[in-house]
């Protein structure tokens, strides 16, 4: 008998020892702040066959043709192909899977492989990034924490026996929580999709932190992707700006001269400068203001970014402690957010600083940063002058469990409390009547901000270019008590936004979406009439937040109309669903959803029954 069967033993020891098998396997989930699934992996059934063991090739071929929409031919090139094991259709649809193992044909099996699906689709892509063949993470946090989430560096199935049926080859990785909070960043997205398309810009970078602890609620940047079908997409899409693009940051870094320069004493709080009537010169560089200002104290220097005035205060600072305030504050160095392709910006050298580089550093040229360094420093500002590392992951498990220790946020104190809070003054009066970000200004709460603007470098004509420039806008809020910071890039706008020049009202609109998605987070500075009731306004005064959202208050599940959805439903349907209703499911059997009822043990928790 094994003289005989020899061929087909040898092929079945080589399947069996030998040969392993590369799958899709099953990579743990992430999810988002709040415990929605971002991104999980689901068991589809593809489709192989082993040629020695096809009795007639052309007849299985023509069978199987009608319900995999492939020709005929092609089927048949397979099925006679020289190798002990082929490919027919990988994560084909479950309807296809059925039908081709009721043909019942010699030769061809099945085994369950692992599809990565992202539920959200293009939500937070590049920070999520995806997985490629063989559940192999390729770019954002799939890649960044590939190790984990799939909790083996075997990435092959290897079959005990191919001839019993086979099982999951299961290999069920870590899991991750993110930061990130799914509506907000919904919102931004939205948000700055409107700012790109008014403004008809190139690229536009948003971001939104948790003053007091440095977690980042949202990372969005356009253009996006689907990573659920990434290849579709140029790969210029899967590149998060927000960590990986060095851009000059303009007049926001005017904070940092300023802050630099009264943490060293180079200035008090009472210089007044001569902003030169708008035009400036040093060496053979001409500096010039928006408007011809004549003599402007601190305050109006941040409230109408003077570029002469920042100018001169950064050539006041000794060139040594300039550079180390510069690094205190993040800049040239990574932030250790823990993402891929993190870029560290660039600052050069004082030793090669010229008395131009001084100036036009100060407000923020001969310089590059990251929008994530940008945010991370100003929002020093905002934690009283305590440098805190930003971070995305709050959470991370083992297949079986297990909490993973991570690696806390750094906090560095660089600034006294005094210095912050005057700068924090500074930055309240750009968002009052006469300042540059007035836009931003929301009713009720004391916004802290600063616009900047930034001529991007012509590295063809070696000169600034004079039509393609850089918006942004970073603040926080509410100024007595600061809760979110917030960070909008927007990359060579060709129109006005709403109007406005900066990128002030697209903060505004993120900012007061978090109003409304946290309601009584925040202090509201409201006038109440006086004891004698003479209409005269007594002292401000904060009461807590209360605006009425839908969002508000969560509505209880429908569970009625829940399970008239998942009704019939696929087992990748039925995730979909619970993941965009916010609920939980239990899942068993194969098939499609034939019984679904809620479990009345657990809140927003269905039991859902396949056959």
């Amino acid at each position: 008998m094994q003289t005989v069967e020899k061929p087909a033993l040898d092929i079945r020891a080589d399947l069996q020892h030998n040969q392993t098998m590369s799958v899709k396997l099953q990579r743990g989930p992430i999810l988002d702040n709040e415990g929605k699934i971002l991104t999980v992996s689901l068991p589809m059934d593809s489709i192989f066959a082993i040629p020695a063991e096809i009795e007639n090739p052309e007849e299985s071929a023509r069978q199987m043709s009608r319900y995999l929409n492939q020709p005929e031919e092609l089927i048949f090139k397979k099925l006679n192909a020289k190798s002990s094991f082929v490919w027919i259709r990988r994560n084909p649809k479950p309807t296809v899977s059925q039908n081709i193992k009721e043909l019942k044909l010699p030769g061809i099996y099945q085994i369950k492989e692992y599809q990565r699906f992202y539920p959200l689709k293009n939500h937070a892509a590049q920070l999520i990034g995806f997985s490629g063949i063989d559940s192999q993470g390729l770019e954002g946090l799939e890649y960044q924490y590939d190790k984990h989430l799939m909790a083996s560096s075997d990435r092959h199935s290897i079959w005990s026996s191919i001839y019993n049926k086979p099982g999951l080859n299961e290999i069920l990785g870590g899991s991750l929580a993110l930061t990130i909070n799914s509506k907000l960043q919904y919102y931004t997205e939205k948000e700055l999709e409107k700012a790109m398309r008014l403004t008809s810009a190139k690229h536009a970078v948003a971001i939104v932190m948790e003053s007091q602890t440095g977690k980042i609620l949202t990372i969005a940047n356009l253009p996006d992707y689907d990573p659920n079908n990434f290849e579709r997409y140029k790969r210029a899409n899967y590149y998060n700006r927000a960590v990986s693009a060095s851009y000059e940051p303009g007049s926001t870094f005017k904070i940092i001269t300023i802050s630099s320069a009264l943490e060293n004493k180079v200035v008090t709080n009472e210089n007044i400068f001569f902003c030169e009537n708008g035009e400036y010169q040093i060496q053979d560089r001409i500096i010039h203001d928006v408007a011809p200002y004549g003599w402007l104290p601190l305050e109006k220097i941040i409230q109408k970014s003077s570029n002469i005035c920042a100018a001169k205060i950064g050539q006041l600072i000794p060139k040594p402690i300039f550079y180390r305030m510069i690094r205190e504050f993040g800049f040239g160095s990574k932030t250790g957010i823990s993402l891929p392709g993190e870029a560290s910006g660039k600052v050069f050298p004082y030793e090669n600083w010229s008395d131009t580089d001084v100036a036009t550093m100060s407000y923020g040229h001969s310089i590059s940063a990251t929008p994530i360094q940008i945010i991370t420093a100003i929002n020093t500002i905002a934690t009283g002058g305590v440098l805190i590392s930003p971070n995305v992951i709050k959470a991370a498990k083992t297949a079986n469990g297990q909490q993973v220790q991570l690696v806390e946020s750094q906090k560095k104190r660089i600034l006294k409390e005094s210095v912050s809070e005057i700068i924090k003054s500074y930055m309240v009066a750009v968002v009052k009547e006469g300042g540059t970000g007035t836009r931003a200004s929301i009713k009720g709460v004391t916004v802290a901000g600063k616009t900047g603007t930034s001529r991007k470098f012509d590295a063809k004509k070696q000169k600034y270019s004079s039509k393609n420039h850089i918006i942004s806008f970073v603040g926080f809020f509410p100024a007595e008590d600061p809760k979110l910071t917030i960070l909008v890039m927007i990359d060579e706008p060709q129109r006005k936004y709403l109007g406005s020049g900066s990128a002030a009202p697209v903060f505004k609109k993120i900012a007061e979406h978090a109003l409304h998605l946290y309601p009584g987070q925040f202090p509201v500075r409201i006038k109440e009439k006086n004891a004698k009731n003479d209409g005269t306004p007594s002292e401000s005064v904060f009461k807590a937040l209360s605006i009425p959202t839908p969002d508000a208050t969560p509505k209880k599940p429908d569970a009625k109309r829940i399970m008239q959805r998942l009704k019939n439903k696929t087992f990748r349907d039925v995730l979909l669903i619970a993941a965009r209703e916010n609920i939980t499911v239990e899942v068993s059997g194969s098939g499609i959803a034939r019984q679904i009822s809620p479990d009345l043990r657990r809140k927003n928790h269905f039991l859902v029954k396949l056959r």
